[in-house]
């Protein structure tokens, strides 16, 4: 039996290049592969160009590797210089690691989206998962990717300490500097969805002036009255304390692709009432 081939695309977010063409990111899945696209329209979107591969999806999910449980992970995210027209972006991937845990991928297009460089990783704990990240560019050119970690977890299973975390680059990607954003919270306290302990999907960075705006969950480790909390922060300084990781290693021993994270997705949708 041959099944017949099913497209779907979603994750679109559209930039827009200094001369006014427009540029489409978004994420496409059928039953054989996936990955992501751009697509530009040059007449304000009344037209579009056929799709250009960003680079396949290699995501395998986030646990809690003790205890298996998952964990909901993030979208990807594209940003511009704004005078030079650079494109830049991020998404969660487990190439790095050969498919042990997802890290975070950085690619450019100096071409608004023609052609992009190939993946490299930028979280600065690579033995350990790293999720949701987001990304910002000034217009002098700096670059800043944030996103979440279990680098300061510790072994005890009744709680899963995460952190947030935001890095910068002066000099196009190929160096960062670190700080921490958030203190260490329990995401085991977050609300459980049906893909998992969930404070994803809603991060934001954007740029301002030279600097840049965070905008991030966190949980309220034991307050069952209110779970979570959102948190706009530009601090240059971070919150204090190291940047450190413990010294674990994670592996996810319970990988999922993508195309098993879409049946999930699917399988555990509420039912739609009549």
């Amino acid at each position: 039996m041959i099944l017949p081939r099913v497209f779907f695309a979603l994750g679109h977010e559209i930039v827009g290049l200094p001369a006014g063409t427009l540029v489409d990111m978004f994420f496409r899945y059928d039953n054989t592969s996936s990955a992501f696209y751009t697509i530009r329209s040059t007449d304000q979107g009344v037209t579009w160009s056929q799709p250009t591969v960003i680079d396949v999806y290699q995501d395998i999910g986030i646990i809690d590797v003790k205890t298996g449980e998952l964990v909901r992970g993030g979208v990807p995210n594209i940003a511009i210089n704004p005078n030079t027209g650079t494109l830049y972006f991020v998404w969660q991937d487990a190439r790095f690691s050969s498919g042990l845990r997802d890290g975070i991928a950085f690619s450019t297009s100096t071409d608004g989206g023609l052609s992009w460089s190939p993946a490299v990783q930028v979280n600065q704990a690579p033995g350990v998962q790293a999720f949701a990240p987001a990304i910002a560019v000034t217009t002098n050119g700096r670059i800043a990717v944030t996103y979440y970690d279990f680098r300061k977890d510790n072994s005890d299973p009744n709680v899963l300490l995460t952190n947030y975390w935001r890095i910068t680059s002066e000099d196009g990607g190929l160096t960062w500097q670190e700080i921490p954003l958030s203190s260490s919270f329990d995401l085991r306290t977050a609300p459980k969805t049906s893909l998992g302990y969930m404070v994803t999907d809603y991060e934001g960075l954007v740029a301002s002036g030279g600097s840049f705006v965070s905008f991030f969950v966190t949980a309220n480790s034991g307050s069952s009255t209110n779970p979570t909390d959102v948190f706009a922060t530009s601090t240059e300084k971070g919150i204090g304390g190291n940047t450190s990781a413990n010294g674990h290693i994670e592996v996810n021993v319970h990988p999922l692709t993508v195309k098993e994270q879409m049946q999930l997705r699917r399988e555990r949708r509420p039912p739609v009432e009549p």
